[in-house]
């Protein structure tokens, strides 16, 4: 019994001293959640320098419902649209997305590199939907490219977790269906 009872408050230190680690890091000022839901077909469009030479770039982009990730209500759109699509490892794709949050608030645009693979076990979202890959993207460094409203002139790190289905998606015009969870961390 109080072995039981040394390993309870260990791991409540533990856990005390992680979350307040946690709270002092890179991130620890205005955290947005939010959560690309719909599906949408694919349509050429421009964003901000990919490559360096001063241009804006072509990009596959898609037209989704922005959704607030606490309380799943709709609180605006979002634009998420694909670059430098490459083959990756073991089926999967390596690209570049850059997002478009557009809210009453004002925009926040952001730009990650982003892994896709295919799922290894049936998948399905909350609402039943099939799903044929998973997403993912992260990085410690700036990822806000720009903002407007309360995101103007802000910096911050972005987190995507996402999961689309792919299999009606044949090029321009056809659709992608995203349920993709963005943590965005703004300083």
């Amino acid at each position: 019994m109080k072995l039981r009872v040394l390993a309870v408050i260990a791991l409540a230190a533990l856990f005390g001293a992680s979350t307040g680690f946690a709270g002092e890091g890179k991130g620890s000022g205005n955290r947005w959640v939010f959560n690309l839901i719909g599906s949408d077909e694919m349509y050429i469009g421009m964003v901000p320098d990919i490559d360096g030479d001063g241009f804006e770039d072509e990009a596959f982009c898609f037209d989704v419902d922005l959704v607030n990730g606490k309380n799943r209500q709709v609180i605006g759109s979002a634009t998420d649209c694909l670059s430098n699509v490459a083959g990756g490892a073991n089926g999967g794709l390596m690209l570049v997305g850059t997002t478009f949050f557009n809210l009453p608030q004002g925009t926040l645009v952001t730009r990650g590199l982003t892994s896709v693979q295919p799922v290894n076990q049936v998948t399905v979202t909350p609402d039943g939907f099939p799903i044929t890959h998973i997403t993912g993207a992260s990085g410690d460094s700036n990822a806000v490219l720009s903002g407007s409203g309360v995101f103007e002139g802000r910096e911050g790190t972005v987190r995507l977790s996402g999961m689309v289905n792919l299999s009606e998606f044949t090029g321009e015009g056809t659709p992608i269906f995203f349920d993709c969870l963005f943590i965005v961390d703004l300083e």
